[in-house]
């Protein structure tokens, strides 16, 4: 694994070591790897025509390794470091947290997201404590392949029948109601981007670290949801927290118009997720 990076640009390499930093203090992981476009190099930023605002821009992508799965889901779970991080660093940054005994197994089992991080992942903090399996070979193609076709065909049925319940929600004006079933219709067709490229999905119903984690394998699928206006933001915030919200918040609301541009999008994630999964499994040769 990679220990420099000097293949960034200082003001990045700053912020990277400010952010480890804030996890270091925060939850110690035992190690902790940049993985991603930031890893390889590949990273998109667009500003807005203000020059300021970004309308999208990649995640620093980070993997905190820790000793067992309880340390794990208390990373997950500290909202007090998603906080911090997103006011300190100004590059947002997406951490996901996996125990050393989850990530050797299944790189003992040619799991390619973790042997794409071990192979091209740049070490940010090693305690010394912890060591990660051996990497094995990737499967042979003609069985990703079929892994991938799997994943493709379920999620993707999945991810249109959700569609096909959000548009009758909307003929009931059922706006609540609708506003869940698109963010299932996201979540699954984020769940079928994941396992199509890296047979590895985490256990989250946040659409934010999901597409966080497709734009670390494809960096196009940031566009989707642009973030450079307050109304874009607001909107993927509805749509994120439709996932609870809009089933047991009275207070949620969402309007037809929202709706009516978040499904818009949607559709655009399904066209291009079909077309680049479709274009990934071709390439299984």
């Amino acid at each position: 694994m990679k220990t420099s990076l000097d293949h960034l640009p200082e003001h990045k390499q700053q912020q990277l070591r400010d952010a480890t930093d804030i996890i270091l203090k925060a939850v110690k992981p035992d190690l902790l790897i940049l993985f991603g476009s930031y890893a390889r190099g590949d990273w998109v930023e667009e500003r807005e025509v203000d020059g300021i605002h970004f309308r999208y821009q990649s995640d620093f992508d980070l993997l905190a390794v820790v000793k067992n799965r309880a340390l794990a889901r208390k990373i997950e779970c500290k909202d007090s470091l998603d906080t911090k991080l997103l006011r300190e660093i100004e590059t947002p940054v997406s951490l996901i947290a996996e125990d050393i005994h989850f990530i050797n197994a299944r790189l003992s089992k040619n799991q390619y997201f973790f042997l794409d991080i071990v192979k091209e992942g740049v070490l940010l903090h090693d305690s010394g404590k912890l060591e990660l399996a051996e990497p094995q070979e990737y499967l042979p193609p003609a069985e990703r392949r079929r892994l991938a076709q799997g994943d493709f065909d379920y999620w993707l049925s999945e991810a249109i029948e959700d569609l096909e319940i959000y548009e009758l929600m909307m003929v009931r004006k059922s706006y609540n109601r609708a506003a869940f079933s698109l963010h299932q219709a996201t979540e699954r067709l984020y769940s079928m981007i994941l396992l199509v490229f890296t047979r590895y999905k985490p256990k989250t119903h946040d659409i934010k670290k999901l597409r966080a984690l497709t734009a670390s394998v494809e960096p196009e699928f940031l566009s989707v949801f642009p973030q450079g206006t307050v109304e874009e933001r607001k909107r993927f915030k509805l749509l994120r927290h439709a996932y609870v919200s809009a089933r047991y918040d009275p207070n949620y609301s969402i309007t037809p118009d929202e709706l009516e541009w978040l499904a818009e999008r949607v559709r655009v994630l399904q066209t291009m997720a079909e077309r680049l999964c479709r274009e990934k499994i071709a390439g299984f040769q």
